[in-house]
């Protein structure tokens, strides 16, 4: 599974932004562009050579239906990607790169894996404004890691039991610390399918993690057979939070992860394609925006400098998409998304639609800023 991300890694990764295709935002400045063609064969050229600093890549589909998104991977981490590039669409994104070699990943072509060299020196620049929000984020990142860890044992541990109800009310309070830090989670190679993959993600032998139980639990009506899943999933859940004390991020990374998260609610779980059998897209929709908001207020500070008004903007929109999901609110969490109308997903929509756009914004500020 393949998903908009914070891209975060262990690989030196200085500055990191995607842009949606057609954006009007610039790349870094200076930075130097590669284009490649999607293809059945894959992404063209399978190598390329480029000076280490800051790169933009360009991905065109020119007419294949086999190859719909390029990544730049460190390893098994993936730095940068765009997706959901349909045949005629093209998109971009941007990243600074230190001397190593790559790998261009296109899933689905004939010759799916590239080689990217990136040659000479990274000079670095930093600030103590930069670093104070990578340490608000990195607590935040730890905070929910740590809850994601306790709450799951909780469900695995009544799904081992075999006691359904149980475990049907415990579903959500370990859905939510999750959805509020995917962004990173999705950086670290197989660990995000492994706890969320949904049905269509993986084959079916790799269907596992929160979604295959949820499918036993409010489809199969039993948790029988799902001990096997529960252990491992604790154990995933475990070594994520492990991951997140470690994860080398950047305050550009920060911002690009909030508007990466509601790109995926706009773009994909409006649908109801994520908690297709429980229905609790909302808690997701929910704790996705909760966690939008965190990445934005460790970076505002940086903002503040460079465009408050925009600052001041994406704070007033904040407290829109919220008021938007309120109507909705049911006890301690939501109505099931079945109840929903197709013009209230399209005004929920909407809403986080004028909210990304304002936040794509912000990594290409902050990026100005640091670079001038």
């Amino acid at each position: 599974m393949n998903r908009k991300m914070l891209c975060a890694g262990t690989a030196l990764l200085l500055v990191l932004f995607a842009t949606a295709c057609g954006s009007s935002e610039d790349p870094p400045p200076g930075a130097k562009k590669l284009s490649f063609e999607l293809t059945d064969e894959g992404c063209l050229p399978h190598a390329a050579k480029v000076s280490a600093g800051p790169i933009t890549i360009e991905g065109e589909n020119t007419g294949t239906t086999k190859v719909t998104e390029i990544e730049v991977m460190d390893g098994d981490t993936i730095l940068g990607e765009k997706e959901n590039l349909s045949e005629g669409l093209s998109g971009s994104f941007s990243l600074t790169l230190d001397a190593g070699e790559y790998t261009i990943y296109c899933p689905g072509g004939d010759e799916e894996r590239g080689t990217l060299t990136v040659s000479g020196e990274l000079k670095a620049k930093g600030s103590a404004e930069a670093d104070a929000a990578v340490a608000r984020y990195r607590e935040y990142l730890e905070e929910n890691a740590d809850e994601l860890v306790a709450k799951t044992a909780p469900f695995v541990a009544a799904v081992e039991a075999g006691d359904v109800a149980k475990a049907k009310s415990l579903y959500t309070a370990a859905r939510i610390p999750y959805e509020k830090i995917e962004p990173v989670a999705e950086s670290f190679g197989s660990l995000d399918p492994r706890i969320d993959a949904r049905e269509n993600d993986v084959p079916a032998s790799e269907f596992e993690g929160f979604h295959r139980i949820e499918k036993a639990l409010w489809e199969e009506g039993t948790a029988e057979g799902m001990t096997p899943v529960a252990k491992q999933l604790q154990a995933d859940v475990e070594e994520l939070a492990a991951k997140v004390e470690t994860v080398d991020l950047q305050a550009v990374q920060i911002a690009n992860g909030a508007n990466e998260l509601l790109g995926e609610v706009s773009a994909s779980k409006i649908t109801g394609e994520e908690e297709r059998y429980s229905h609790t897209d909302l808690v997701d929709f929910e704790a996705n925006v909760e966690g939008a908001e965190a990445a934005f207020e460790a970076v505002k500070p940086l903002l503040d400098e460079t465009d408050p008004e925009l600052s001041g903007e994406i704070e007033a929109d904040f407290k829109m998409v919220f008021a938007a999901l309120e109507p909705y609110r049911q006890g301690n969490g939501f109505v099931p998304y079945t109840e929903l109308t197709k013009a209230d997903t399209r005004k929920l929509a909407q809403s986080i639609d004028t909210l990304a756009e304002k936040l794509s914004q912000v990594p290409a500020a902050i990026a100005s800023a640091e670079h001038q």
